[in-house]
C-alpha cells in the first residue's frame, strides 16, 4: 500500500484494518441503497455519514475504485480526479479542499459534501487515511 504522511509508521496490520473499515463502510452503504431501492421503487438511501465511517481518503493517491466509495462519486468523476492530479505540475495536486474544485464537475457544493471523507497533506487526523492499495 502506498503511504502518505498519515499512514507512515503504521504497521501493515493497522493499514489492513483501516482498509477493512473502508470496505465495511462501502458495503453498508451499498446494502442500504439496495434495500431502499427494492422497497421504494428506486429511491436511493443517503450515503453513510463521516462520523459513522471514521476514516478519510487521500485524493492524491486514491485509486478510482477507492474514490468511487465516496458519496456521489461515480466512475466519471473518479477518473476526472485522477486525470487532474496526473496533469498538474505540483505534487501533491490536492493540498487543500479548495484544490479539488479545479477538477471538472466539482464545485463548492460537491467539495463540501466530500470534505468529511477526505484528507489532505496539510491536515492532521486521528482517523485512518486510505488511498492507493
Amino acid at each position: 500500500m502506498a503511504s502518505d504522511g498519515h499512514t507512515a509508521g503504521k504497521s501493515p496490520p493497522q493499514q489492513l484494518a483501516a482498509r477493512a473499515m473502508l470496505t465495511i463502510a462501502a458495503l453498508l452503504v451499498l446494502t442500504q441503497a439496495v434495500l431502499v431501492a427494492g422497497g421504494n421503487r428506486g429511491t436511493v438511501a443517503p450515503a453513510i455519514d463521516a462520523e459513522s465511517a471514521k476514516l478519510r481518503l487521500n485524493p492524491n493517491i486514491a485509486s478510482a475504485s477507492e474514490l468511487q466509495l465516496l458519496p456521489r462519486v461515480g466512475p466519471k468523476l473518479a477518473q476526472n480526479i485522477i486525470d487532474y492530479r496526473e496533469s498538474v505540475a505540483t505534487t501533491p495536486a490536492f493540498r487543500a479542499l479548495a484544490d479539488l474544485q479545479n477538477v471538472p464537475r466539482i464545485g463548492p457544493i460537491t467539495a463540501e459534501r466530500l470534505r468529511p471523507f477526505l484528507s489532505f497533506p496539510s491536515e492532521e487526523h486521528d482517523e485512518p487515511v486510505l488511498g492507493a492499495g
